[in-house]
């Protein structure tokens, strides 16, 4: 019973932790690319490569996020079409294992 609730008390501290989506969002761009690929192309690979969806927004571009375990956001992409092509705004918050997402906006995945 005592190492239940102590365990409970530290899932708890850690989801405090854990970063909202709009905390992420509203956060400095950590880098921007530009990509030949259609906004939709690219997000469809962020969210395909990541088991997630592409969320559409208002003003026309596409919001990828990737959780960590916890269900935290750790990276935010925001895809805006740019011409024929699109820009990739990358915002880290903490970083996770694998670099998949890479491939996405012209990057080689680090090995």
């Amino acid at each position: 019973m005592k190492g239940t609730i102590l365990s409970a008390l530290g899932a708890a501290a850690l989801l405090s932790g854990c970063a909202s989506t709009q905390t992420v969002l509203n956060g400095p761009v950590t880098e921007t690319f530009h990509s030949t690929d259609s906004a939709n192309k690219v997000a469809f690979c962020l969210a395909n490569k990541n088991n997630t969806a592409a969320l559409d927004q208002d003003n026309g571009s596409k919001v990828v996020l990737i959780k960590n375990g916890y269900g935290g956001v750790s990276m935010a992409f925001t895809v805006t079409p740019e011409g024929s092509g699109s820009r990739i705004e990358w915002r880290k918050k903490f970083g996770t294992i694998g670099g998949i997402w890479k491939q996405c906006v012209g990057l080689k995945p680090s090995s």
